[in-house]
């Protein structure tokens, strides 16, 4: 399943039709709705498919008034709890709607409260709303809303109904269905996946319309409602640097007539006329700071982004890319310039999943969803792997916090362990598989597929600890195991250092992964022979002094499209502040250099994940504050400097 922000066709909003989500109400003033497609795609089904993630879909929407005017373009959010878009290997009985119902309301309360002008409060968040069938347009488009009518099917949350009829509980498993609580006589349920369990109760979810009416919602997830702009990450940079805006594809603006996106569109085309920026782009040494200074704060508000995500969940994202963010710009008139107003947004949640693992301080997290390969994600990832193989145990002991099992795991194939790791696998003990987590020890091994371990202590039966012990020396084959790397917040710091490439050393027309290959080298070969804590600004001019090649690497030529030379670049940015940056940069990538921000991508506090995002937001503020001293003096100065040409005037 794709994750990744959907670009917008080419829009004609005069053939769609407007649906409203919730109850109609003749008195409402204002309704939010759902666009409805005259024909449906393969990619948003009649809806116009936004982002999706693992458990969830954002669709174009509308606020709009009484008589079907469109007063705001916003984002609806759908919960789409689906088994095989989150499953992942042999923990997937963990998934459960109680998990990530809980989830879906930390998210919406973080950002309630991270971004509360973005967000628009329905009651739709905490309450699940039923399916919305939408009669679908015939003939010729008339004016007002779409019919629609709330379906009578409302989601089971009754575990011990759900129980009794032979069905999984709602609470603890991943499975929904949906009845009509109303409903007299024999008991009906719909499931809202193929692969449900299901009996003689239960029917499929096609019945909720007869394919003369679009359904939206099927499943009766919880819904938000954010804010929409049409304008990314990646494509704000472009502007910057220089290329022309389509507005996400073409006739996209049409949804923003006469706002500032639209004049955005045209600038971007022929700058001139509103001023979107103080100079011209790279015409001189105030333009190439400009752009510069413009970039390191989308830098600095990506960082508070993900850093506030972070501290409100305790959760890492793992799925940080230029998609991930939108950018906000504010209308302004014609007497300021409108992209110094750009604010970057968080658009897409993360895709981390906490591992439940009693008795250890460290935190362990998976990301949902295929892991796809990406130049902004680090290779660990997707490490995750998992096989059978043989445990050996060789010791069974008890501590004060239950019993402990050491022993060796023989895999099949190659195992490729890293330090950090964490193991886990079953054993067949009597009637039942007993679960066990253990670190591992690369000191021990005695070969590329053994693994010595020693699992976290475990509160067991009696009677279980028992056979264990009996158990101690003996071998367990064909035992099912995984091993997860140690995912987290550093794993998103990586990312940041990746966009951070992307927007100061690369532009729409420059290879990438080439230039971060050489970037990453770089990082590591500056501070190779030095110690953690030794400032980094001396080291990475000595190495740029000794070999001209890396000082052209991270010189400024690509921060607009130009045809200047590294050289030449260098002559009109604040070198002093580009090397800062520069070298900020380079710290971004866990365990590059001694220097490095965190030394792995374990290296954080487990109670406090976003603390690997200080020191770079720190540095960030003080370069920003320094660099807008030079790009906008203030009064004072500039009496100071006028008094002084007057001085040498009237002296000659």
């Amino acid at each position: 399943m794709g994750n990744d922000e959907q670009p917008l066709e080419s829009l004609d909003p005069s053939t769609w039709q407007l649906a409203p989500i919730h109850r109609p109400d003749p008195g409402a003033p204002l309704r939010i709705c759902v666009y409805v497609r005259p024909e449906s795609s393969p990619v948003g089904g009649p809806f116009v498919l936004l982002r999706e993630l693992p458990g969830s879909r954002a669709y174009l929407g509308a606020v709009c008034d009484a008589d079907a005017r469109v007063q705001e373009w916003v984002e609806v959010w759908v919960q789409t709890l689906e088994l095989r878009d989150l499953a992942f290997s042999n923990y997937q009985e963990r998934l459960t709607n109680f998990t990530f119902d809980q989830r879906w309301h930390s998210e919406y309360q973080a950002y309630l409260e991270n971004l509360p002008e973005s967000v628009i409060v329905t009651g739709m968040e905490e309450n699940n709303p039923p399916p919305i069938l939408i009669e679908k347009q015939t003939g010729q488009k008339t004016s007002g809303f779409a019919i629609v009518d709330p379906a009578k099917w409302r989601i089971c949350k009754d575990d011990a109904l759900l129980t009794s009829l032979g069905l999984p509980p709602y609470s603890t498993s991943p499975f929904r269905y949906l009845h009509d609580p109303e409903a007299t006589g024999a008991k009906a349920f719909l499931s809202t996946a193929t692969d449900a369990p299901a009996n003689s109760h239960v029917q499929g979810i096609e019945r909720l319309s007869d394919g003369a009416r679009a359904v939206f919602n099927p499943h009766a997830g919880l819904v938000r409602v954010n804010r929409f702009t049409p304008l990314g990450l990646d494509e704000y940079l472009q502007v910057l640097e220089g290329a022309p805006w389509n507005g996400m594809g073409s006739g996209a603006t049409r949804l923003f007539p006469r706002s500032v996106y639209a004049e955005l569109q045209t600038w971007s085309a022929v700058p001139k006329g509103i001023p979107f920026l103080l100079r011209p782009r790279g015409d001189a040494v105030e333009g190439l700071n400009e752009i510069f200074f413009l970039k390191l704060s989308a830098l600095r508000d990506l960082f508070k982004e993900v850093r506030s995500y972070v501290k409100s969940q305790q959760l890492p994202l793992l799925n940080l890319s230029p998609a991930s963010f939108g950018v906000h710009l504010g209308q302004v008139g014609e007497q300021f310039p409108a992209l110094w107003t750009a604010k970057c947004e968080l658009v897409k949640p993360g895709q981390a999943y906490p591992l439940q693992i009693k008795s250890t301080a460290q935190k362990y997290f998976i990301r949902l969803g295929r892991i796809e390969p990406s130049p902004f994600l680090p290779e660990g990832l997707a490490a995750h792997s998992f096989g059978i193989g043989s445990i050996r145990i060789r010791e069974v002991k008890m501590e004060a916090d239950g019993v402990v099992l050491d022993g060796t795991l023989v895999a099949e194939d190659y195992l490729g362990l890293d330090a950090h790791d964490l193991l886990w696998f079953k054993l067949p003990m009597a009637e039942e598989r007993m679960e066990f987590f253990a670190h591992v020890y690369l000191s021990e091994a005695v070969g590329p597929k053994e693994a010595r371990f020693r699992t976290v202590p475990a509160r067991l039966p009696d009677p279980v600890v028992a056979s264990l012990k009996r158990a101690a020396g003996t071998v367990f084959p064909r035992s099912p195991y995984e091993i997860w790397p140690l995912l987290s917040s550093p794993c998103d710091l990586f990312s940041l250092g990746v966009i951070a490439v992307r927007t100061l050393l690369a532009n729409g027309k420059s290879n990438l992964p080439v230039i971060l290959d050489e970037v990453q080298s770089l990082a590591r070969h500056a501070g190779r022979d030095t110690e953690a804590g030794a400032e980094f600004i001396p080291i990475l001019k000595s190495a740029l002094e000794r070999d001209s090649h890396l000082f052209d690497l991270v010189s400024p030529q690509a921060l607009i499209e130009s045809a200047d030379s590294p050289e030449q670049a260098r002559s009109k940015i604040n070198l002093e502040l580009w090397l800062e940056a520069m070298a900020l940069m380079l710290r971004l990538f866990p365990g590059a250099s001694p220097q490095s921000f965190c030394s792995s991508f374990g290296d954080v506090s487990p109670l406090a994940l976003e603390t690997v995002f200080d020191r770079p937001l720190q540095e960030l503020d003080g370069l920003l504050l320094r660099l807008r001293s030079i790009l906008v003096p203030g009064l004072s100065a500039n009496e100071e400097i006028a008094s002084a040409i007057l001085e040498q005037m009237a002296a000659t």
